[in-house]
């Protein structure tokens, strides 16, 4: 049973939303919050495994109360009416993101997604594609890929943690294009973010803003990588739909 905060000062979403997880036997609601400030005391002492969290609430909003309580373990979930926090959003420790009026079933798909996070299950993944290094081929699943890089005339191919465990390797260099990696890939898994630059963005751990540019940060990965200004949209519908 894994125990639910509503923080929204809308009373109306915040009894929504209860209702909707109440018919849910996995999730217990233990406090509702019109305040925000009191959501903040709320799971500093109770210590909630999931929180749902408005972001547009007045004096202190849903950023504000993820900043006073990231040292507190929680799955964080923003619910909320914009579409333009989305990518403001993933600079925080959130792990998805729902639009109101929330659907039970989107609802459902957001604490399958919890589960899965919470028991670090790896997906199975029958579709492979095979990557020739110029000596054999190695057949990867999409798991097996955290993104792929060109390096002049060859690209590389930059294996996952599950991957590194596969194939004990870090990377594999090719002479595949770019364009063939995007023809044989899942196209709901894998976006070119940029010209040099394929990721798959189920490893996509946060989206940053630095200036005027837009950077994904990915799992075990040290450095962000740049995405194009004509990619940050199909990137943020992308966070919107799934993550």
């Amino acid at each position: 049973m894994r125990k639910v905060i509503v923080i929204d000062d809308e009373v109306a979403a915040t009894q929504g939303l209860k209702r909707d997880l109440d018919n849910i036997p996995e999730v217990e609601v233990i406090g509702c919050y019109n305040n925000p400030e009191l959501g903040i005391e709320a799971i500093c002492q109770l210590l909630p495994d999931i929180v749902f969290l408005d972001i547009e609430m007045p004096v202190i909003d849903g950023f504000m109360v993820a900043k006073a309580t990231e040292h507190i373990n929680y799955h964080l979930v923003f619910v909320t009416a914009y579409a333009e926090h989305a990518i403001t959003a993933f600079d925080t420790k959130v792990v998805d993101y729902l639009l109101k009026p929330v659907r039970p079933s989107r609802l459902i798909r957001c604490l399958d997604k919890i589960e899965r996070l919470s028991h670090d299950i790896v997906m199975p993944d029958v579709t492979e594609i095979a990557v020739y290094d110029g000596k054999r081929n190695h057949l990867l699943a999409s798991n097996d890929i955290s993104f792929i890089e060109s390096i002049g005339r060859y690209q590389r191919v930059n294996l996952s943690a599950y991957g590194r465990s596969r194939f004990n390797l870090e990377s594999i260099i090719t002479e595949e294009s770019m364009a063939n990696f995007e023809l044989q890939l899942d196209s709901e898994r894998f976006m070119r973010i940029h010209r040099s630059y394929i990721v798959n963005l189920t490893q996509v751990a946060q989206v940053l803003r630095q200036s005027r540019h837009t950077l994904v940060k990915l799992f075990d990965v040290d450095e962000p990588i740049s995405v194009a200004r004509a990619k940050v949209g199909l990137l943020n519908e992308y966070l919107l739909q799934c993550r």
